[in-house]
């Protein structure tokens, strides 16, 4: 199968090209990793020794149809000066060799990009009705998130194309259902992923925590053979629970990583700090651009008024969020952007924290920035629970949520979680 994906196909388009090869090859790389086509142009090829003038490019694409290509992909492929010129029809291999003047030279586009890539969870669609939320995690395979953290831990590192195909061939298939289970085994401390979908998995450990006055230790990290006879705890949308016995020891366990959500706690930046290390934005035309602004829990369509908040921006065939405060314009991940717009607006609610259950519960649409979120789910490995439009975090010291309130400088009301209104006002 030439190492493509798993029911497609994969075929070659011509372009004619004009300059230096090389410096086309790089355009061509960029903009598809920009406009995050990878998944589609897989690689590309181009004529060997071609110093200047006139010469063949070669895409190679993967798609479900022999020669056709998604009507976006088409279009957006137009939007690439050194694309323009498409040459003939649905091409082989073996046609294109036959084309060239010699060999082809063959340049992975993972090979090429040397610049810093968005991240992919950036593109999972951040307005979705709770409802549809909520049905995310129960979509994805039962042990699907077990088995592909076998999949990456005996993998080790390698590219967002590389966990997609693992992913698919596990049943989770779209995009957004991808991007959550990933966040996911972040949030867990299994994987960290890198600008430009670069993932590495991180070492096995174990890490303490508490429940209800009793220790608790739990597995971190990449699953091996010592994981084999201990307690597992099934969850939805992620991997299993790996419960350790308390009397443990290595060789027959991974060494000791101590009370990692207070050691996580303890090297935080307060919220303003945290938010000026942030991506800077470049030129933004806010005029022709912005289509709306994050107005309460909703964006509402609109222009840009100078006013500071979440801002939507056109961007051809899809939608960027990005944050504007002091006259600036920020990146990132959007549950961080939008928590940071509501603490500006004033819209953030206080927590509800259950001293007697240790239970912490954070409005859906007020999610935390990931790093503080995951020192949460770091308390007892478990990800949190969707009650009535709260996300429900359990096993949470008192401590870990008054130093998470003081960075955060949000209030807490210490009231029981049992019931929790759904309402969303």
């Amino acid at each position: 199968m030439n190492g493509q994906t798993a029911g497609r196909v994969r075929w070659y388009r011509a372009y004619r090209c004009f300059g230096r090869a090389a410096v086309v090859v790089e355009e061509v790389a960029r903009f598809v990793q920009w406009r995050r086509l990878a998944d589609t142009v897989v690689s590309l090829r181009v004529e060997r020794q071609v110093n200047g003038g006139e010469f063949y490019l070669f895409l190679a694409l993967e798609t479900d149809q022999w020669g056709e290509l998604p009507p976006d992909v088409e279009e957006t492929l137009e939007d690439c000066r050194s694309l323009t010129q498409a040459f003939g029809d649905a091409l082989t291999l073996e046609d294109i060799q036959g084309m060239a003047s010699g060999d082809l030279q063959v340049r992975a586009l993972g090979q090429c990009l040397t610049y810093r890539a968005l991240v992919q969870e950036a593109f999972e669609d951040p307005f979705e009705e709770e409802a549809r939320v909520l049905a995310l995690d129960a979509a994805i395979p039962s042990g699907a998130g077990e088995k592909l953290l076998w999949f990456l831990s005996a993998t080790g590192a390698g590219s967002w194309s590389s966990l997609r195909a693992a992913a698919a061939a596990l049943g989770i298939t779209s995009a957004g259902l991808v991007s959550r289970t990933v966040r996911h085994l972040r949030l867990l401390g299994h994987l960290e992923v890198f600008p430009g979908g670069r993932w590495v998995i991180a070492p096995p450990g174990v890490v303490e925590g508490e429940c209800q006055g009793q220790p608790l230790r739990f597995l971190v990290g990449a699953r091996d053979a010592r994981t084999g006879g201990m307690t597992r705890e099934e969850q939805a949308g992620g991997p299993d629970r790996v419960l350790v016995a308390p009397d443990a020891e290595a060789p027959t366990c991974p060494p000791s990583l101590g009370r990692a959500a207070h050691h996580l706690l303890q090297v935080l930046p307060e919220i303003g700090e945290f938010r000026v290390g942030l991506e800077r934005l470049g030129s933004v035309n806010a005029a022709r651009d912005v289509t709306g602004r994050l107005e309460g829990h909703h964006v509402k369509p609109g222009r840009f008024t100078g006013t500071a908040g979440l801002y939507a921006l056109r961007e051809e065939n899809r939608t960027r969020h990005a944050l504007f405060l002091e006259g600036q314009w920020w990146a990132g991940e959007f549950f961080t952007l939008r928590f940071l717009a509501q603490a500006a607006s004033g819209h953030l609610h206080p927590w509800r924290y259950d001293r007697t259950q240790q239970e912490l519960a954070v409005r859906h649409e007020e999610r935390l920035p990931e790093l503080y979120e995951r020192v949460l789910v770091l308390c007892c490995g478990l990800l949190p629970e969707h009650r009535g439009g709260w996300l429900v975090y359990r096993h949470v010291p008192v401590g870990i949520v008054t130093g998470l309130s003081v960075l955060l400088d949000m209030a807490v009301d210490l009231r029981p979680t049992e019931r929790l209104p759904g309402d969303m006002e």
